[in-house]
């Protein structure tokens, strides 16, 4: 690991440890030990099975993506390259997006650059996503704009708000896009006009870029729009479903009357949190859940810890556990499946 990235793994887990601090600052760790000791636990079962359901969605809707049909991994191999994405996004935040489509490529013997590509749409796809059910509960579910503004510490009523929110993004849309086509026009130059090592590189650049563009723009070869549509939007309902399942372990929704409806407010607030780049979500994702209770639904702020503690505990453990069983997996279905092709290969059929 070079400097420039040890200097990013430190910041993600000062950062986390920021977020810790801030969620446990104003209460009693007593108190969140209290609480957890009257949690019930049969919760666990079904939380595990709808994200576990959640995240094999989302390696079926991937699959949609790859436009070589020749080349399609299989669901396997899918769902263990977005669990091994999970994996490695604990420890080093936003490197699971790179670690999930080398690996997968390395099993189908694709190029990474492309997969990478659709990784990218997946993404634009999610945050589009995101943004519709941030909307939906704006303007339906919180009947109180002001609410969210002391959630999020920003005036979010205000239209120089919205406006610098509007242009930051369009800024970067247009940055990487001019980005991606002048790097590539540059290398296209320079191949040219270039002979020997120079143009040897500047091809093999250009092929990378070339690659990650047609991984992107893999979307236009899709077929089955309604599925795809269906995939994501499956996808969410999965993760506000794990929110409405962990009320169960401490009697939420009998004792504050929370539902899916507050299970949808709370997961477009803790897609916000983890979207900061910590290690695994840590310190983001209890900050945000807890001041979301405590401020949308008085839920105290020692239960809406200790609430956030456990289920995210519950989610890493579940990843930890689950990605390198998935890779064992993955590794022994991919030799038996070798092993069956050079077996016919040595001992072709008779002609008859």
């Amino acid at each position: 690991m070079n400097g420039k990235k040890a200097l990013k793994v430190v910041g993600s887990i000062l950062l986390g440890i920021l977020f810790l601090w801030l969620a446990f600052r104003e209460v009693e760790l007593s108190e969140v030990v209290e609480s957890a000791r009257g949690m019930t636990w049969w919760w666990a079962l079904p939380f595990a099975a709808t994200t576990l359901l959640a995240h094999y969605i989302r390696a079926l809707r991937w699959e949609m993506l790859f436009t070589d049909k020749e080349k399609v991994p299989s669901k396997t191999t899918l769902f263990t390259g977005v669990m091994f994405g999970y994996l490695v996004n604990i420890p080093l935040p936003r490197v699971g997006e790179v670690a999930r489509p080398v690996y997968v490529a390395k099993q189908v013997d694709e190029s990474s650059s492309k997969i990478i590509g659709t990784i990218v749409l997946e993404r634009i796809v999610d945050v589009i996503g995101m943004l519709l059910l941030m909307a939906f509960v704006v303007v339906f579910l919180i009947a109180d704009p002001q609410v969210l503004s002391r959630l999020f510490g920003i005036d979010i009523t205000s239209s120089d708000t919205q406006l610098d929110l509007i242009f930051t993004l369009g800024k970067y849309a247009v940055i990487a896009i001019a980005g991606i086509g002048l790097l590539y026009w540059l290398f296209k130059k320079a191949a040219e006009q270039s002979e020997g090592k120079a143009a040897e590189i500047a091809h093999k650049i250009q092929l990378i870029i070339r690659t990650f563009v047609d991984g992107v723009l893999a979307i236009r070869e899709l077929r089955n729009w309604p599925l795809f549509i269906f995939h994501s939007v499956l996808i969410w309902i999965l993760y506000i479903s794990m929110t409405y399942i962990g009320f169960f372990m401490f009697d939420m929704q009998g004792e504050f009357g929370l539902g899916f409806t507050e299970a949808t407010v709370l997961t477009v607030v803790s897609a916000v949190g983890i979207a900061i780049p910590t290690p695994g979500g840590i310190g983001t994702y209890h900050l945000f859940i807890t001041k979301a209770l405590f401020i949308f639904y008085a839920v105290p702020e020692a239960t809406g810890l200790a609430y956030a503690t456990i289920a995210h505990a519950a989610t890493l453990t579940l990843v930890i556990v689950t990605a390198p069983a998935l890779l064992a997996l993955n590794k022994f279905l991919l030799m038996k499946k070798e092993g069956e092709i050079e077996s016919k290969q040595g001992n072709p059929e008779p002609k008859s």
